[in-house]
């Protein structure tokens, strides 16, 4: 992909999610994000296990498309490619039901909240073998109300899940009580 250094957020994210240490990074737009969580990914992704071990949330399609345009572009070097897929609203969901089954599932699901939600609800998507979790754009994730679905598709997965959330601004407690607030 004729990168040559790490960024600045990638030589501080790198080493801390190949140790599995949760993480929340707050970093600029255009300062290689994406690259610092999904390198560790696929680094950890168990090629023999055909079940969902990645879930990545973006809070628009647009944010999750360019997730998944990355991550396809890495995955293209791979020897051992894993399978990757994308959900987000917007589509065909009967489709995406009738193409999931228990000895289908994607080992990297990308999409928005909200979709995971649905297919993981309507039992297609399994989602608590998922070992790596993260939420990209947390601060518009919040904004856009996607809170409630956040939760629960990490009611379903394990208890010892890595966790990285990622935002180009802080997200913080007043986030969090602008979203209470909004739902009353």
């Amino acid at each position: 992909l004729n990168f040559k250094e790490l960024t600045p957020v990638q030589t501080q994210v790198l080493p801390l999610a190949l140790q599995g240490e949760n993480l929340m990074v707050q970093s600029h737009t255009g300062t290689g994000k994406t690259h610092a969580f999904l390198l560790p990914i696929f680094q950890k992704i168990d090629r023999e296990k055909d079940e969902v071990q990645v879930v990545i949330t973006a809070p628009s399609r647009e944010l999750a498309d360019q997730i998944y345009q990355a991550a396809n572009q890495l995955n293209n070097y791979l020897e051992e490619p894993v399978s990757i897929v994308c959900y987000v609203g917007g589509t065909d969901k009967q489709r995406q039901i009738e193409r999931l089954s228990p000895k289908n599932q994607p080992q990297m699901v990308i999409g928005t909240p909200g979709r995971i939600f649905d297919l993981m609800f309507e039992n297609a998507l399994h989602v608590q073998t998922t070992r790596i979790f993260v939420v990209d754009e947390a601060d518009m994730t919040l904004e856009f109300g996607y809170l409630e679905d956040i939760d629960a598709v990490l009611s379903k997965m394990k208890d010892n899940l890595q966790m990285m959330v990622f935002s180009a601004t802080t997200v913080s407690y007043t986030h969090l009580r602008a979203h209470e607030t909004r739902h009353d």
